[in-house]
């Protein structure tokens, strides 16, 4: 008991203690590095995973791996002892914020490339701020009809989370009635089944007739939604001085109007039919599995989503710096391919057309750099997704399946609507990365 409490206090603290690091310059051995007290824990840690080995040969250890629950502790002890391995190998190497001392030294290389501060910015930063100011253009005010529509896509997400819940229910139901004597013909179960199935859509909701209603009555919102931005876009635009107005670059204007304007009505979207539904849908599923099956259950979906999440958001936060420069790249070459055509004339007079299409295509490879960056970390954070929903379905489906065969606390349905259920949650969180950023 006293080492899970430490547990859950000092893991925390040494996840909050990395933070910090991010913006100050903790106590740490010099020249550079992450801070003294972090170091030292990452150490204990490392040292105190490898203290198992001094037991190798005793009995009673899962050294053996005699039985179920001696593979299942090795196992554990394996993804600890790797996880551990990697963050003491990563604390020792990775670099944390320079002392002050060193950005006054003469030699150039010895000098860290900081990226720009702009390219670290935090994309939870002022979230508040914000969504307040546009929160109003979701809410259609000056349409009562868009308002009632606005009101029955809600009534849709909230039946969509009870449908998710009933069918894993149903799916269980059917499997048990196949494999638990007397086996009956339920054809009631299989209709209430597809039904449901029917009102889900494929597994994920993505042509189910809730969904589908939902996308057909928000076409008429969300066309109110950017119709609103793109007319207060437009008069803010009008109201600028003409200075900046003889200083723009056209092409880099257009892009980024399109791209604001596509990105708020997406994030609307997001926020209201994919974040606030998987919040639900995790809530519900780990309420369930406490009551319908056991507190393990519940803690092994609760501990799998929470740190995909915290994963999730991690990474994106790591990698978002590269997204925002594939944006600039991008804003680049689109500013230079207009303006080059917009001003074909004074191109012509002076016979640069070479040197243009030189210029363009510095541009296009400048974005292309950028966007390989951008897309494989993309796939890192895809590859590390996977994994934690891996590691938290296999956890779960052999204490599913060992309570299954070796206490028969639990049936055949019962591990099929675990799995089935722990796949349906994991569906709309794989774009949680994408939805974050």
């Amino acid at each position: 008991i006293l080492a899970l409490v430490v547990n859950i206090i000092v893991f925390p603290l040494s996840a909050y203690l990395a933070v910090i690091e991010r913006r100050y310059l903790l106590p740490s051995v010099p020249p550079r590095g992450h801070g003294f007290v972090l170091l030292v824990f990452w150490a204990l840690i490392f040292i105190s995973e490898n203290l198992s080995f001094l037991n190798l040969n005793k009995e009673g250890w899962w050294w053996h791996l005699k039985d179920l629950q001696d593979r299942l502790e090795m196992s554990l002890f394996v993804g600890r002892y790797v996880s551990c391995m990697i963050m003491f190998i990563l604390g020792m190497k990775a670099p944390g914020i320079m002392h002050q001392f060193e950005y006054l030294l003469p030699d150039e290389g010895n000098r860290r490339n900081i990226p720009p501060r702009d390219d670290n910015r935090s994309t939870f930063r002022n979230v508040f701020v914000k969504l307040r100011a546009l929160l109003p253009f979701l809410w259609p005010k000056k349409s009562l009809c868009l308002q009632i529509y606005v009101f029955i896509c809600i009534l849709a997400l909230v039946a969509g989370r009870v449908i998710n819940l009933y069918v894993p229910i149903y799916n269980k139901m059917i499997v048990d009635s196949l494999s638990i004597p007397p086996l009956l013909f339920r054809w009631d179960l299989v209709v209430i089944y597809v039904f449901f199935k029917f009102l889900q859509g494929g597994g994920t909701g993505g042509m189910g007739l809730l969904n589908n209603l939902r996308s057909f009555l928000w076409i008429r919102v969300q066309q109110y939604t950017t119709r609103e931005l793109q007319l207060e876009l437009f008069r803010h635009l009008h109201d600028l001085p003409l200075k900046w107005h003889l200083s723009r670059k056209t092409g880099e204007v257009l892009r980024v109007m399109d791209r604001g304007t596509d990105s708020i009505d997406n994030l609307l979207s997001y926020i209201l039919f994919s974040i606030t539904p998987t919040i639900i849908d995790i809530i519900v599923a780990v309420v369930y599995f406490i009551t319908a099956f056991n507190v393990w259950f519940g803690l092994i979906v609760f501990s799998t989503m929470v740190l995909y999440i915290i994963a999730t958001i991690a990474v994106t936060e790591w990698r978002t710096k590269f997204q925002r420069r594939m944006n600039l790249a991008d804003n680049e070459q689109k500013a230079r391919s207009v303006d080059s055509l917009l001003n074909y004339e004074t191109v012509k007079y002076y016979g640069a057309e070479n040197y243009e299409v030189y210029a363009y295509k510095d541009a296009i490879l400048n974005f292309q750099k950028e966007e390989f960056k951008s897309l494989i970390t993309l796939n890192m954070l895809n590859t590390m997704q996977n994994i934690i929903i891996c590691v938290g379905l296999m956890a779960g489906s052999l204490l599913a399946i060992s309570m299954v065969v070796r206490t028969y606390e639990l049936t055949v349905g019962d591990y099929v609507l675990f799995a089935s259920y722990i796949v349906q949650l994991y569906v709309p969180l794989n774009w949680f990365g994408t939805y974050y950023r």
